[in-house]
Formats: C-alpha cells, structure tokens, sequence
C-alpha cells in the first residue's frame, strides 16, 4: 500500500485552495475535502486518475486532473495546480491553437473603423495568454521532476532538531520522538487522524514522520476503515 498525498494550488496566485473536492479513481472510488489545501490518500499499486474539483458559489471554477502509476509501497508526492475549468475542457497546446484561429477570425469580423482597436487588443490578450500558459508549463515540468526525484529515491524529512537516544540504543530526532511519546501515553496506538491533532505539524509531515517510524520499525501501521492505526510496537513500547 502506498500513501499518495500533495497540495492544491490555484494557478495564478500559486495559493493554496482550500476546500478543493479530490477525486481517485480506486476500487471502490474515494474522493475527499482538501482542508487547508491538502489532500492523502492510501492507495495499492496501480494506474489512477486523481481528479482536483474547486466550486464557487455552486460553479465549478478551476479544475485538474492527473495520471499515477504507483509501481510499489511508499509515499509518493503529487502536487496540483488547478487551472480556469473551461467548458470545453482543461487548457492545453491544443486548444491554445483553436484560440489563436478564433482570435483571428473575431478580427476579420469587425467593421472597418473597429478592427485595427479589435486586432490590438487580440494581439495584447494573446501575449499575456502565452506568458501565463509557458509559466504553467515551466511550473508543471518542475513540479514533475521533483515527483520523479522523489519517487526515484528514499524521501528525506527535514530534522533539524537535536537526535535523542533511546534506552535501547535507537537514535531518534526530537520531532519524531515526540511522536513515539504521542503514542506511548495513548496506550501504545493511536489513529492516525487523532495523532495530527496533538502535533503541530502539517498533515503531509506527520505522514511522512509515520512512514519514517514504520521504515525504523518502531511502529506498525494498520489500515481500518479511511484511515489508519499507529500502534507501538511492543519492544519498544517497553524500552523507548
């Protein structure tokens, strides 16, 4: 099982969305509400479709979509940036030409004394067009390195507190000590949900502190329901 998760950003401010409805095509299906921009899901090996839906006002108004294929377990980080949902569908090189012969055309419609003003503004409107279209491309092509970087290698978190040593001799930063102590005085297990509620830590990070515990094999992770049990395993449960 792999845990899929990532941030919704809308595509001019790069600001998260939140309250953004993000759709996986799984066996059963599975949707949920990006709170704060953030979405995860759990998720088997596989090709998915994740689907990113933000409405306003009961209109949708920006909308993505994108293409996961999940080769083993792990965590594998996927970010969307959410584009204007026109109604023939998602922005791309493609339609971008159907504009341009749409802009040329409107053009030769226009009276005489209007169309050198119509032409103008077209030219103007389609040179912003392309800026915002090359900065989106740019921006995906990054975004998907980084994916690519990612799932290439072991994920790293950034630790910058001081390493404590436990009584049986494991090495553990401050952060993710804090999170064994979390569980410790929770009887050994908590969920998942519960455990993000008493750190604070984002949701991506206290899910990448809980693989890097199970990879340590400190805690063992369960799957019930839509979320998952954290339980300490039993020798450390006693020694940590």
């Amino acid at each position: 099982m792999a845990t899929v998760h990532g941030a919704i950003y809308e595509w001019e401010t790069f600001e998260l969305l939140e309250n953004t409805i993000v759709e996986v095509n799984s066996t059963p299906p599975q949707s949920q509400v990006a709170k704060y921009g953030l979405y995860s899901f759990d998720l088997p090996v596989g090709v998915y479709i994740l689907k990113a839906s933000y409405y306003e006002n009961g209109e949708l108004t920006y909308y993505e979509e994108e293409k996961l294929n999940i080769t083993d377990s792990g965590d594998y980080l996927l970010d969307m940036l959410l584009l204007p949902a026109y109604p023939k569908g998602d922005l791309n090189d493609t339609n971008l030409t159907e504009i341009v012969t749409v802009l040329g055309n409107n053009s030769l419609l226009q009276n005489e004394n209007e169309s050198k003003n119509t032409l103008i503004l077209a030219l103007a409107g389609f040179v912003v067009l392309v800026g915002a279209i090359a900065t989106i491309i740019i921006w995906k092509k990054k975004k998907s390195s980084q994916k690519n970087e990612l799932e290439s290698s072991p994920y790293s978190l950034d630790y910058t507190d001081l390493e404590n040593t436990t009584d049986n001799g494991t090495s553990l930063p401050h952060d993710l000590q804090q999170v064994v102590d979390i569980i410790k005085n929770n009887g050994g297990r908590i969920t998942q949900r519960e455990l993000r509620t008493k750190i604070s830590y984002s949701e991506a990070k206290v899910s990448l502190m809980v693989s890097d515990l199970e990879n340590k094999g400190i805690v063992e992770k369960f799957k019930k329901g839509r979320g998952n049990i954290i339980v300490l395993k039993e020798d450390d449960h006693q020694n940590i």
